[in-house]
């Protein structure tokens, strides 16, 4: 049976497409409004906290991405720092964390109903589930060339919005004074800055597709780096245009496509919302397919489950486990969840997932002093202990600002779902020991 992608074929701007595809999505589309609302013309301000909230999660990824580079890299990280249960754990939690591949679909058919009237929108959904999952069956390759077309529409889209937007702003001023910025005062600023944190996530994952790259020690920083940099000053310049083209109170809660309405022209408009919003939704779709197979595909390999379910097709591709995540994000779809609660619940997993390979650099220099030695990038042994210990915290604030929305039935189904998993670690893991040795 033939490996996934055992030849690295990504390079720089193919690996950024993919990472800065998953970043520009539904967030910074409906987020920003929200933000608004919280902290009115703080919001430019709010998306710098939003970066350091997400840097230091993402530094801890990239220290462990250059150190030990692998197809799966996140799982690969968690086996071999953490253990092998936790490493199963954080397997599974991950898969149902990607119940957020329907929000996309979902916010897709939804801007797509705004330029063609009375469509229906479950089914334009389910469409365009099934587009980027057939198009990731046919390899890394073609689903990053693919990414690569629809990024470059989607930044030609978010800088016309800025410059036909900076023109119709009069007053820069507001952007400096604390009453302006600070309506609801620190709290609020703090809390906008959580909210927009969702529209920033994602670099991170390019880490799954280490054995798929080139140079992966080197390009991951890299790579995660400079798509937070260059979110970061986007969502910069598209916030000071959301909250300054038009009067806060018009905008406050509503997404982009009200302020893009006022400055473009109806051709731009359109092109706008076609090529930048829709296409921000499906490029974040299309990447997490990209990469959301590597760990199962490398948990398969070490015993965790069936050998068969790890069969390729003759590009590549897991097609039994991309069908998985196939299912699991039509479900949603299919079944009429909102998009709120969606995001939430979704973001909320994820956000548990996600603390687990950063809580595995604390044990990257112990455990894998070689890798850790030759890193291109890397932090002192100071800070591999003090990242994960704040990343931990930053990340249990957001799990526990989340409970009241997700509600009983939403932690009862995780609780129970996390327990049965934990007992088939248990029960599994001797024959994942058992062939490891072998």
């Amino acid at each position: 049976m033939s490996n996934v992608s055992t030849k690295p074929k990504l390079g720089f701007f193919s690996l950024l497409s993919i990472s800065l595809g998953q970043i520009i999505g539904a967030g910074v589309v409906i987020m920003t409004g929200i933000g608004i609302d919280i902290t009115g013309y703080g919001t430019p301000w709010a998306f710098v906290l939003a970066l350091v909230i997400v840097a230091l999660p993402s530094i801890c990824i990239a220290a462990l991405g250059s150190a030990i580079p692998a197809t799966g890299g996140t799982y690969t990280y968690v086996r071999d720092l953490l253990g092998h249960k936790t490493s199963f754990l954080y397997l599974a939690l991950l898969v149902a964390g990607q119940l957020v591949l329907a929000n996309y679909a979902i916010g897709f058919a939804e801007y797509a109903s705004a330029v063609v009237n009375g469509i229906n929108m479950t089914l334009v959904a389910a469409l365009m589930m099934t587009f980027s999952y057939v198009i990731n069956l046919f390899g890394i390759q073609v689903a990053a060339r693919f990414q690569t077309v629809m990024v470059v529409s989607l930044l030609v889209s978010l800088l016309l919005f800025i410059g036909f937007g900076i023109q119709q702003i009069d007053n820069f001023e507001v952007y400096t004074q604390p009453e302006k910025i600070m309506p609801n005062g620190i709290p609020g600023f703090i809390a906008a800055a959580y909210i927009l944190r969702f529209s920033m996530i994602g670099s991170e994952f390019v880490s799954e597709l280490g054995g798929d790259t080139k140079n992966p020690e080197r390009l991951i920083p890299i790579v995660m780096g400079c798509s937070l940099i260059t979110v970061t000053l986007l969502y910069i310049a598209i916030s000071i245009v959301a909250t300054g083209a038009l009067p806060l109170e018009q905008v406050q809660g509503e997404t982009l496509a009200l302020v893009a309405k006022s400055i473009f022209p109806p051709a731009v408009y359109v092109f706008f919302i076609v090529g930048g919003v829709m296409l921000a939704l499906l490029t974040s779709l299309n990447s997490i397919f990209a990469w959301c197979t590597k760990g199962i595909y490398t948990a398969t390999k070490d015993g965790w489950l069936p050998e068969k379910l790890a069969s390729v097709n003759r590009f590549g591709t897991p097609w039994i486990f991309l069908t998985l995540f196939f299912l699991v994000g039509i479900f949603p779809i299919l079944s009429g969840m909102t998009m709120k609660y969606i995001a939430i619940l979704g973001n909320s997993v994820g956000i548990i997932f996600g603390i687990i390979p950063v809580i595995a650099l604390y044990n990257l220099k112990e455990r894998k002093p070689h890798s850790y030695a030759n890193a291109k990038f890397k932090l002192s042994p100071l800070m591999i202990k003090v990242f994960p210990v704040i990343a931990t915290i930053i990340y249990s604030y957001g799990v526990y600002t989340s409970l009241d929305f997700i509600g009983r039935t939403g932690v009862i189904t995780l609780l129970v779902y996390t327990a049965l998993v934990i007992v088939y670690a248990f029960w599994r893991e001797p024959h994942v020991i058992s062939k490891k040795a072998s």
